[in-house]
């Protein structure tokens, strides 16, 4: 039950056990609130707090603490009792209300909308994303489950960058992933971006008239109560500042059943809000176990409990639900080929699998074969070849026109042919 003790320092509260004795009460003050035994005295008649000396407390009042091993109940203590506790040492109690924000401004002083709004944040959901849907290459996406799947078995997180192209319609169409080194486990994936690698890899794809529309990532096969945790709702933000408010997230996932599994796409934006309270620093790192809810703080305001309002109310913390939009995921057959190894895996890119790849698409015109984002990027980091050549290249392979002579001879002498 729980109980309600008044003193000259405040009102607290106390939990104990139903079945307690006043000696029980005493233990629990002592441990929970701070007050020794031998100083308490306990009595339901508030005129307590105001009795002058020893003898006149014992002479007038009934004191709970003379009868230690009564039970509570005996003496007519329920839940909720208000009981009046004194004693002679000084001590500090915490105020059982904390005002809000607005409460501890001086009286008579103005407070505008721009104060409130600078202290408090309210959480609303988006309910349409920036995009009307996303669709994915059938190539790109199956080479990535695949990995996922094959190698990795949903062991570990691993993730890529998305470039493709955004229609008048608002269409995402994901053409390639790169994938860039990383390091990933059951729980974090984590990126090394910025690399001479993925350098080249946007100056193709501008060639090909692609450009990063976000990112797609696999998560372990391991129970969770959540759709995004914590720490990929802020990479997912985080993403989206950087690629812009049309860019989107793509979780991959493994739905075990009794015929195995399947695997599961499924297309994602991050509200704007969630994009702008992680750029200004809103967003506690996450701590320990990935969580479904992430925890916030005004970064103006730390010492403020309670920073946001979440459907009306002051909270702390909030479901990272609120914060995604979902979409209509779709597939489609695009222009480049996926059959080249794919950048950073366990599997290496070499001239073998170039002299292979170049055997197995003989019957296609040159830059057909060569119409493989993985194979362009191997290519970029061949010593035979400079960005003069590159650009040349790649615009063979995005207008599909002949390829010069001199280019096949240098390509076809790397993989050994």
């Amino acid at each position: 039950m729980i109980l309600r003790l008044r003193s000259r320092d405040g009102l607290e509260r106390l939990q104990i056990d139903d079945r307690s004795t006043v000696s029980g009460l005493q233990q629990a003050i002592q441990q929970q609130l701070g007050v020794p035994v031998e100083q308490q005295r306990i009595s339901k008649d508030p005129s307590l707090l105001t009795a002058k000396n020893g003898s006149s407390i014992r002479g007038t009042l009934r004191l709970l603490t003379d009868h230690p091993n009564a039970a509570l109940s005996s003496l007519g203590v329920t839940h909720g009792d208000l009981l009046f506790l004194k004693y002679d040492i000084e001590r500090q109690v915490e105020p059982a209300y904390k005002p809000k924000p607005y409460e501890t401004r001086p009286f008579g002083s103005q407070v505008t909308v721009a104060d409130i709004v600078a202290k408090q944040r309210r959480i609303e959901r988006q309910e349409k994303g920036t995009v009307q849907s996303v669709s994915f290459d059938r190539g790109a996406a199956n080479v990535f489950q695949q990995y996922c799947q094959a190698a990795l078995a949903f062991s570990i997180k691993r993730g890529g960058i998305c470039y493709g192209t955004i229609d008048e319609d608002n269409i995402v169409r994901v053409e390639f992933v790169y994938e860039p080194p990383q390091q990933g486990s059951a729980d974090e994936l984590i990126f090394e971006r910025h690399t001479s690698q993925e350098t080249q890899c946007d100056f193709l794809a501008g060639i090909l008239g692609l450009q990063k529309v976000g990112w797609v990532f696999s998560q372990a096969n391991k129970e969770r109560d959540y759709i995004m945790s914590n720490a990929e709702l802020q990479q997912m933000a985080a993403m989206a500042d950087e690629m812009g408010p049309k860019s989107v997230a793509v979780l991959v996932t493994w739905d075990a059943n009794d015929h195995g599994g399947n695997v599961h796409f499924e297309a994602f934006q991050c509200s704007e809000q969630a994009v702008q309270l992680c750029k200004d620093g809103w967003f506690l790192p996450p701590d320990g176990e990935p969580s479904g809810v992430s925890k916030m703080k005004n970064p103006k305001e730390p010492n403020l409990e309670e920073a946001i309002i979440v459907a009306g109310k002051d909270a702390s913390e909030v479901d990272n639900d609120f914060f995604l939009v979902a979409l209509p995921i779709l597939d489609h057959q695009g222009p480049l080929m996926t059959s080249f190894p794919v950048e950073n895996r366990l599997t290496p890119q070499s001239t073998v699998a170039l002299r292979d790849h170049l055997k197995k698409h003989s019957s296609l015109p040159y830059s057909s074969r060569l119409a493989d984002m993985h194979l362009l990027l191997w290519l970029a980091g061949q010593p035979n070849l400079d960005q003069t050549d590159l650009l040349a290249i790649a615009e063979a392979v995005k207008d599909k026109s002949e390829l010069m002579e001199g280019y096949k001879v240098i390509i076809d002498s790397i993989a050994g042919v």
